[in-house]
């Protein structure tokens, strides 16, 4: 990582208090939204199948004995370096779905945490920081709508303690998180690259007016820097296709992935595609403004911050492209899609906002009324989008309460009950709107079977469909409303006392 002088810190930094009160105040942000994220997911509200893909994943090691595994694609080592993926284990071991979300508050909890006690940073700047991590769109991206989880939610966080890291100066800390980062998904490292850029073209421009011979100095280990990361990637590159050449015959893979989208991106980019090129050109758009409204807070340094963004953006913009292609760049507003580019904005807001010697800060009040007005202006863009973030924060009334289901009574007791008494890990396939029941169990997917470690020993089906469909030595077992389970007859003893469940109360 680019570095500063010899004795770590910028010159004439001056050091300013920690905000104790802005720590717990971005703190009880991000357990509110942690909570809320849970409370969904006890209602039912993510159902799709990339949640419980990384969820396998974290323990497939133990379950199945196979590294990143999962039961929708396979082994998935050879279509992502998603290693970061097997930190989770000691918290989904212990708590299931809740592990992943607990791991996103934690890591988010640390940034502000980090942010606050910044000690080359005043209290405007990290109030400008912090509006922004901690923004409407941020909901947006920790909430991930239907989907629940995708590691590329950690990089704005993780981006952000990296950023921080680099402005105090070069240590063992920024290495350590570069190297998680690196091995959250194999564009980790373009995702190191572009804080390194906007680093380096800060620590450039700062030193060039007073010492042109460190401002070489700087841009020459930005330099090197890049080219380890270039490196790094390079190398990601190399362990995903030859592990996709292990397992071409039998899965999806990385090198099949990437040339189809590679194709796609450049007939879109040709002009061919009526509906594609529209499409790509509406997201870059709104993406454009998001990010321009999260760098809003900045104020009178906001041409800085724009132009550290620029600088940063390029190598995201591109996995963004080749990321989206495959789908026809409809899921361009993905919540992990907008996560990679937050990386960029967070970069910016960290070297943007820190206050140069001899300038005057910006007041509290300036930076609040520029986060209002970025904050609307994200809400509108949210609106936009189609995303109803009132009634995703709807789901904190449910603390104290029964969970909100949209199944009836009968059915959500006796699905949980069936859930909370069968063994960690076992495998279990269900309709698709009731997997978050088993978070706890290995869910396997009726439409991908084939890529299962193992045929599923419960089914939870519709208890209208025909039995003669039933698997092999499997036997009915309690019916809950709509939905009736089957399972291996030795299973059925372990959920008998849930029958009673299915009969609503007079």
């Amino acid at each position: 990582m680019s570095s500063p002088e010899p004795g770590g810190n910028p010159p004439e930094v001056r050091r300013h208090p920690r905000s104790p009160a802005l720590a717990g105040l971005g703190l009880l942000v991000v357990l509110t939204a942690g909570l809320n994220k849970a409370l969904l997911f006890r209602s039912l509200q993510y159902t799709g199948s990339d949640f419980y893909s990384f969820l396998e994943m974290t323990w497939s090691w133990l379950y199945a004995g196979r590294l990143l595994h999962d039961n929708v694609y396979g082994y998935h080592g050879a279509i992502h370096n998603f290693y970061g993926m097997l930190m989770f284990a000691p918290l989904t071991l212990l708590l299931g779905a809740y592990g992943l979300i607990l791991g996103l508050v934690l890591v988010h909890a640390a940034a502000v945490v980090r942010v606050a006690g910044c000690e080359v940073l005043d209290r405007s700047a990290r109030l400008m920081i912090l509006s922004s991590a901690l923004s409407p769109l941020a909901f947006f991206v920790f909430d991930n709508p239907r989907w629940g989880f995708h590691p590329e939610l950690l990089y704005p966080p993780l981006a952000l303690l990296l950023a921080v890291e680099l402005l105090e100066g070069w240590s063992w800390r920024a290495v350590l998180l570069a190297g998680v980062i690196v091995i959250i998904k194999e564009d980790g490292a373009v995702v190191c690259a572009a804080v390194v850029l906007a680093h380096t073209a800060w620590r450039v421009s700062t030193l060039w007016r007073t010492s042109r011979n460190e401002a070489w100095r700087a841009l020459r280990r930005g330099a090197v820097s890049l080219l380890v990361l270039t490196a790094v990637f390079l190398a990601g590159l190399a362990l995903l296709f030859l592990t996709s050449d292990l397992f071409a015959e039998t899965q999806a893979t990385f090198g099949d992935r990437l040339v189809r989208s590679l194709k796609l991106l450049a007939r879109t980019l040709e002009g061919h595609g009526r509906v594609r090129l529209p499409r790509l050109k509406d997201s870059i758009e709104i993406l454009a403004a998001l990010s321009l409204l999260l760098l809003l807070p900045l104020g009178r340094r906001l041409p800085k911050g724009l132009a550290l963004f620029a600088i940063a953006v390029p190598p995201l913009v591109v996995v963004l492209l080749v990321s989206a292609a495959p789908y026809r760049f409809h899921k361009m507003l993905w919540a992990p899609r907008v996560a990679t580019l937050m990386v960029a904005v967070v970069a910016a807001l960290v070297f943007a906002s820190r206050t140069p010697p001899g300038r005057r800060h910006t007041s509290l009040a300036a930076v609040l009324a520029l986060a209002a007005v970025s904050w609307g202006g994200q809400l509108g863009l949210l609106h936009h989008m189609s995303y109803p973030i009132v009634s995703r924060i709807k789901g904190l009334a449910s603390a104290f309460g029964p969970p909100e289901s949209p199944l009836a009574p009968a059915e959500d007791r006796g699905l949980r009950c069936v859930a909370a008494r069968l063994p960690r890990g076992l495998p279990v396939s269900a309709v698709w709107d009731v997997h978050p029941f088993f978070h706890r169990q290995s869910i396997v997917f009726e439409t991908r079977e084939e890529h299962a470690w193992q045929a599923p020993r419960l089914r939870i089906v519709r208890a209208a469909g025909d039995a003669r469909n039933r698997a092999e030595g499997h036997c009915r077992g309690p019916v809950f409303g709509a939905f009736a389970v089957e399972a291996e007859c030795e299973l059925l003893p372990l959920i008998a006392s849930c029958d009673t469940l299915g009969e609503d109360s007079p």
